[in-house]
């Protein structure tokens, strides 16, 4: 393996982990603009790109080869889920504290370690230059707020959208060449209030049908045919429930939440029909309102883009990496929605994501950093254009 510059690559993670970026919570100037003086201090040029209301959501280098051709883009976000009890921390969540040769803190996996090694790679990249094509190196700070902002800006940032899109998450058992889509809903069932010590009892309790809803979805299984890419099938799952006033009223409107995971096979319109049917099953006049919806996504292993990164997973890391899919969403769906085959590249290990302690292990640096640089120029090599944007 080539020289892999460790320090610097923890000393910009570290200082990430140092800026919190908490989604919903934090506001991102003073993370993206940690990103934007380092890598406008290291001979890249940065744009902050903005949300409709002029709110800072990402960083982006745009890194332009020799001749033209096919334009990668490596993604990871920037912010990060909230810190929790602070509390239940051996370490304060934003202290970047390094331990043995772990870097602990809030995003030390999930993803600034991956947002400093994309850094350097694209430092290396443009140093190095690249024969054809361009890679935009794109550092979201929107995305655990579910609204994926920095990539949705950078879309409208761009004159078209690039051939294919790689992201930056933590872990390295596989790459991750597809995942599920999901439709998300909220459903609202009205009843009838009145004093909950009412003799007569005619009230109508709405928290009731929302029960009794939330108690069909555990039980039922989801009418799917067998996807084979997605053997686990589709899933739904009642996260939210809401209604109620007090101790002494009926409630007279619930809302309930719920999420289903799709297949290719169990699209949208077969989860809105679905839905549609079991709601109605408990009451025919709840309201149904369709919150969000990405289809599923899969990238086919023998694509050039999950070649190119299998490839050099698999060189860097000294093992086999295969290809495989996931049960949870990313970006993968929007991008993937809008025409990008995306996959998400093998990342640092890592523990505690989203809980107390998280933390990365900084000898799994290295093999990420060579898989990006090499995985990059093996996708620029491929000449034919049609034939990404087709796999």
């Amino acid at each position: 393996m080539s020289y892999v510059p460790i320090d610097g690559i923890v000393e910009l993670a570290t200082r990430l982990v140092a800026t919190p970026s908490c989604a919903g919570s934090d506001a991102p100037d003073a993370v993206l603009d940690v990103a934007r003086t380092w890598l406008a201090g290291n001979g890249l040029r940065p744009r902050v790109l903005h949300d409709d209301g002029g709110r800072p959501v990402a960083v982006l280098v745009e890194i332009a080869g020799r001749a033209p051709g096919p334009v990668l883009c490596l993604d990871a976000c920037i912010d990060t889920a909230p810190a929790g009890d602070r509390g239940q921390w051996t370490e304060q969540p934003f202290a970047g504290a390094v331990r043995g040769r772990r870097l602990l803190g809030r995003g030390a996996g999930d993803s600034k370690a991956g947002v400093a090694i994309l850094a350097h790679v694209a430092r290396r990249l443009s140093q190095e230059g690249l024969p054809r094509g361009a890679i935009h190196v794109l550092f979201d700070a929107d995305e655990h707020t579910g609204r994926f902002g920095g990539v949705r800006a950078y879309l409208d940032a761009i004159p078209r959208p690039p051939d294919a899109a790689s992201l930056g998450y933590p872990g390295n058992d596989c790459v991750v060449v597809g995942s599920r889509g999901f439709l998300r809903a909220r459903i609202t069932f009205l009843g009838k209030a009145e004093h909950s010590g009412a003799v007569e009892r005619t009230g109508i309790n709405a928290l009731t049908k929302a029960a009794a809803f939330a108690l069909r979805v555990a039980e039922v299984r989801l009418p799917a045919a067998a996807d084979p890419a997605f053997p686990f099938g589709p899933a739904a799952t009642v996260t939210r429930l809401e209604g109620g006033e007090g101790f002494s009223v009926v409630p007279d409107r619930a809302t309930c939440h719920v999420d289903i995971r799709l297949t290719r096979t169990f699209d949208g319109a077969s989860a809105s029909r679905w839905l549609e049917e079991t709601v109605h099953a408990v009451d025919r006049q709840a309201r149904i309102e369709t919150v969000d919806h990405w289809p599923a996504y899969l990238v086919g292993a023998d694509a050039p883009l999950a070649q190119s990164f299998t490839e050099a997973a698999s060189r860097a890391f000294g093992r086999p990496i295969p290809a495989d899919v996931c049960g949870p969403s990313n970006i993968g769906n929007l991008l993937a929605a809008r025409g990008v085959p995306t996959i998400c590249a093998p990342g640092v290990s890592f523990g505690n994501m989203h809980a107390a302690n998280e933390w990365m292990d900084i000898d799994s640096i290295a093999p990420v950093y060579a898989m990006y640089c090499d995985a990059a120029l093996r996708f620029l090599s491929h000449l034919d254009r049609g034939r990404l944007a087709r796999s």
